[in-house]
């Protein structure tokens, strides 16, 4: 037996024709010519090598191979409708998953919450603080929001916010002091927030590992900023969580880093968005 299969184009093209009788109502439905329809159709019929439909005035009459072709292929296309639909709804009901480090969630998309809910009535969220970068392939997430400078293999990625990082404590706690070097930082107290990534990456490369920092103490994001405002300590963060305090005066900026290029990235993998990532994507990029 041939393991050649006639093309799926021929096989609809007959299978809507029997299912609707002529050749030109088939043609509306499949948003072709009539002529297109009937060529795909003889081209079918010299691939099966049997005749299958002959012309009955404006219609068509089918054979007996094109009768018994066209209930088997009724019944496969109704196969394939369904499961395709399942999917799509299954895929409308899932909620968009992101993945973004916890000072992302807090400081920038916590506050935007109301909003988001208010322009996108009835789209689901699910948001995944982690201090590690997903697997984005998995399918698991839709979307990330990661720190760096754009390139993540295998990964499409479109910037969401340039931002620097800094350095920052009260006024209380420098009394005028301001440090001439990176190094002259290590003695202070410093605060960290559990699970901030892209913050420890910065301060390894900025000379400031943990282990050379001599009094770290880690607390939750609004504890941290508490601290920092009542001059019990240092700590590093992206310029645009503590931009407000900085203007005001609670806090001064004591080490900043202007490298070009880097800030937070709407990561994905490749292809077409489903229509609800998409709306996600767009109402991100609507933000800034």
């Amino acid at each position: 037996m041939s393991e050649h299969l006639p093309s799926l184009a021929a096989l609809r093209a007959f299978e809507v024709s029997a299912r609707l009788g002529n050749f030109s109502a088939a043609a509306r439905e499949l948003n072709v010519t009539p002529a297109a329809v009937a060529q795909q159709v003889r081209g079918l019929e010299r691939d099966l090598a049997v005749p299958l439909a002959v012309r009955a005035g404006r219609g068509i009459d089918l054979t007996a191979d094109g009768l018994a072709l066209a209930r088997d292929l009724s019944d496969g296309f109704t196969t394939i409708r369904q499961a395709v639909e399942r999917i799509r709804g299954r895929e409308a009901l899932r909620p968009v998953s992101i993945s973004t480090t916890p000072s992302f969630a807090a400081g920038w998309f916590m506050p935007r919450l109301p909003q988001f809910w208010a322009d996108n009535p009835g789209l689901e969220l699910a948001l995944h603080p982690s201090a590690q970068n997903v697997d984005l392939t998995d399918g698991q997430h839709d979307l990330a929001i990661r720190f760096g400078g754009g390139r993540w293999a295998g990964l499409e990625a479109e910037l969401l916010l340039s931002t620097s990082f800094v350095v920052c404590a009260a006024p209380e706690l420098l009394q005028g002091w301001r440090p001439d070097r990176m190094e002259d930082l290590l003695d202070l107290p410093w605060f960290e927030e559990p699970g901030t990534h892209e913050q420890l990456v910065w301060l390894d490369a900025m000379g400031l590992p943990r282990e050379k920092r001599r009094n770290v103490t880690q607390l939750p994001g609004n504890l941290l900023l508490s601290a920092l405002r009542e001059g019990q300590g240092v700590a590093a963060s992206a310029m645009l969580f503590v931009e407000d305090d900085v203007k005001a005066g609670r806090l001064v900026k004591l080490w900043q880093d202007q490298t070009p290029g880097r800030g937070y990235y709407i990561v994905h993998r490749p292809g077409v968005l489903r229509p609800q990532v998409e709306r996600v994507r767009r109402w991100l990029r609507r933000q800034v």
